[in-house]
């Protein structure tokens, strides 16, 4: 009886320590994951692009395959053209990070607990009030299962 308790305590630990271990409290040398999705609505062609900020490769690869199966299964017009995972992003999109304007709103997300990630999302080949409205709708869903902070950047 004793075995086994120490067992579960042990197996508890070791479950305990993964989680914490791979859900820092703060990301100090993230990764990031791009995801890049084309669809098409009516007669145009849209791109989706996801930044998410990770804790190692291993974090983003998994993540970034959860995403992607969830983008399947609820968009049969998609077609995914790149999934990536990086040490840096080009300066143009790093600064996304900083909640900076770029020419269309966008989705900004930040962590709200360890087992999040913070990301930004860009859907280009709107027009800006297009890019208001569905930003505003993407958050509206969002909000219902991400506990961190959601908010859409305005365009310049």
């Amino acid at each position: 009886m004793k075995g086994l308790l120490f067992l579960l305590a042990a197996g508890a630990a070791v479950y305990y320590g993964y989680q914490y271990f791979q859900n820092p409290s703060q990301i100090k040398d993230p990764i990031y994951g791009e995801i890049r999705v084309d669809f098409t609505v009516g007669s145009r062609q849209l791109d989706l692009v996801l930044f998410a900020r990770m804790t190692d490769e291993a974090d983003c690869k998994m993540r970034s395959e959860k995403v992607w199966q969830k983008i399947i299964t609820d968009c049969e017009d998609c077609s995914m053209r790149l999934v990536d995972c990086k040490r840096e992003l080009a300066p143009r999109y790093s600064r996304l990070f900083d909640d900076e304007s770029i020419n269309i709103a966008y989705l900004s997300f930040t962590r709200g607990s360890r087992f999040e990630r913070d990301g930004r999302m860009v859907i280009w080949g709107m027009t800006g009030k297009e890019g208001d409205q569905v930003c505003d709708i993407i958050k509206g869903n969002l909000q219902k299962r991400y506990s961190g902070q959601i908010r859409c950047v305005p365009a310049r």
